[in-house]
């Protein structure tokens, strides 16, 4: 459209005025770039009437990009700044194909911006001033009327339209999800996009705890009238805890796509940190319960829950989640590696988070199902015929897997079999490490029954404690110490019984030579060698709980029946 760059043309030395003017600003001292920037500008334009707004809140550019508005840029003066930027296109095979795209991060730049036949220039300033967070601002301007009837109580009537339409669009969630990141909210569609999609028949759970999680979660959106009824607040919050790779993120993707999949959409807010180098975490926290309450109802995601809350800022954060302000609609979810790391005001007080689940290592259904899982995935494309009598027995022989090593076995057996690999190279090796698994259960065995007979010769109130191990002394000791020599040969021992064995499984004759299973078995060797076997709770925490198996623990323990004999 020809005349499009008209106001453009005709206000050509005002830009020129205010880019120099932001530029000298830019190399002097600073007080207030955001005071400096909507005092310049309505100098330069006093037939204009300016508004500030915030990117936050007022997204033109997204509102533009979404066909709602038409945006060009002033770029035959070049008087702007942006850095340009390469991103890659596409997933996959035509990420690698496509040769990418370009666009521009702007600090300052100048737009002709055309919305329902209006004609606006808008300025786009970001700046970051000391002790301060980046500000990213508009500067939008309107010709006032000749008799100032577009200006009411000093504001304009078209930018306010403007703002209404484009501030209600970017209130809205448009395939995103909220995050929460370096101490602001940003909409992702990466996010989005990994989390549609997700549903609860990718998740292989004990039936009944997914059930229950389930109808927990559906039924605080369902029955907000109930807490009404009853006078209960309607809030709610659940934590997801147990040992890496069990589930709780994929159950927490599900969970995120099956609201966003309900008639009324409930929208989830990811946080991932509560960091903010200017103003602290307690500005974050409360930014985040503030957003929360403007989307409510919503679902609220602290993931590692206890590396997010410390000390510090405890009770700031229960604070709000006691909820001083109105906190209705609002169901947290937070998840942790460790429960015994959350402060029991966090973990153990309800009407803060009401429920708790266990995320197991998966027992031997859970791994049956989650091997007919991948049976399934590889009949829709044919890769590699895999029967159905197979998945109890790889359940068997996984004994111990989390679903991450799980998930982790049929990759790389699948990727084995892609390789070319026909099972020949792995005959020796099954029978070496058969010989080599029987001595190794024999040793543990002998291990076991030796650590018994110890432990019921010592089991006096009074033996001696080692001030290095905090295990009980032989009577005989000439110190309080165990000697180098025994601490190494107890680090050995250690080593062999959390060492990982294989289970002895009876495989039916005609599928002892089944090429799948054959490459299944040799991986779970490779990964029993990379496998940590410590028991969860023998895990180290940070902390030393109630019964806590911490060498501090033991000795005190120690200390106190030396003092009772």
């Amino acid at each position: 459209m020809p005349a499009a760059k008209d106001i453009l043309s005709a206000t050509s030395a005002a830009s020129e005025g205010v880019f120099g003017t932001f530029e000298q600003h830019c190399n002097g001292l600073r007080i207030d770039t955001k005071t400096t920037a909507l005092c310049r500008i309505k100098g330069y334009y006093p037939d204009y009437h300016v508004t500030e707004a915030s990117e936050y809140r007022v997204a033109l550019f997204d509102y533009a990009t979404a066909n709602k508005a038409e945006l060009t840029l002033d770029s035959a003066s070049e008087s702007f700044n942006a850095t340009r930027r390469w991103s890659s296109v596409g997933e996959r095979i035509e990420k690698k194909l496509h040769p990418g795209k370009l666009d521009d991060d702007y600090r300052f730049a100048r737009f002709q911006y055309i919305w329902e036949g209006h004609e606006f220039l808008v300025y786009f300033i970001a700046w970051k001033d000391m002790l301060d967070s980046p500000q990213r601002m508009f500067y939008i301007l309107y010709p006032r009327a000749t008799d100032s009837s577009n200006i009411v109580d000093g504001h304009c009537a078209e930018t306010d339209a403007l703002m209404l339409a484009a501030g209600k669009w970017t209130a809205q969630l448009h395939e995103e999800i909220w995050v929460f990141d370096d101490s602001r909210w940003e909409k992702s569609k990466d996010l989005w996009k990994a989390v549609n999609g997700s549903s609860w028949s990718d998740v292989i759970l004990d039936p009944e705890m997914k059930k229950n999680l389930i109808e927990d979660v559906q039924g605080f959106f369902d029955n907000a009238a109930v807490y009404s009824d009853f006078a209960v607040p309607w809030k709610r919050g659940i934590i997801l805890h147990g040992v890496p790779g069990n589930g709780k993120t994929v159950s927490i993707k599900a969970l995120m796509s099956s609201l966003y999949d309900r008639e009324d959409k409930i929208p989830s807010l990811y946080v991932k940190s509560f960091d903010d180098k200017c103003k602290g975490e307690q500005y974050s926290i409360r930014q985040i319960f503030t957003q929360a309450r403007s989307c409510a109802p919503c679902l609220l995601i602290f993931e590692d829950l206890d590396s997010l809350v410390g000390d510090d800022v405890r009770s700031y954060f229960l604070n709000e989640v006691d909820g001083l302000e109105s906190n209705d609609g609002i169901l947290m979810i937070g998840s942790t590696n460790h429960l015994d790391k959350l402060d029991p005001a966090i973990a153990k007080r309800p009407s803060r988070f009401d429920r708790k689940y266990h995320f197991k290592i998966p027992g031997t259904e859970e791994r049956t199902a989650y091997a007919d899982y991948w049976r399934k995935k590889l009949i829709k494309n044919n890769t590699v015929p895999f029967a159905e009598e197979l998945c109890p027995i790889i359940a068997h022989l996984t004994e111990g897997f989390s679903f991450a090593y799980m998930k982790e076995l049929f990759v790389m057996a699948l990727l084995s079999l892609v390789r070319g690999f026909k099972g020949d190279d792995f005959e020796i090796v099954d029978a070496e490490e058969a010989e080599k698994a029987k001595e190794d259960e024999a040793a543990a065995a002998g291990a076991s029954a030796s650590e018994e007979k110890t432990s019921a010769d010592e089991t006096c109130a009074c033996a001696k404690i080692c001030n290095k191990c905090s295990k009980p002394l032989p009577a005989s000791a000439d110190n309080n110490s165990c000697s180098v020599e025994d601490v190494e040969d107890e680090k050995k021992e250690d080593a062999k019984k959390n060492r990982m064995v294989m289970p002895t499984v009876d495989i039916p004759d005609h599928l002892a030579d089944n090429l799948l299973l054959k490459v299944i078995k040799h991986q779970i060797r490779i990964l029993h060698s990379e496998m940590d076997n410590t028991k969860e709770d023998e895990w180290p925490s940070g902390k030393m709980g109630i019964g806590g198996t911490g060498g501090q623990y033991q000795a005190m323990m120690a200390m106190m029946r030396r003092r009772r004999c």
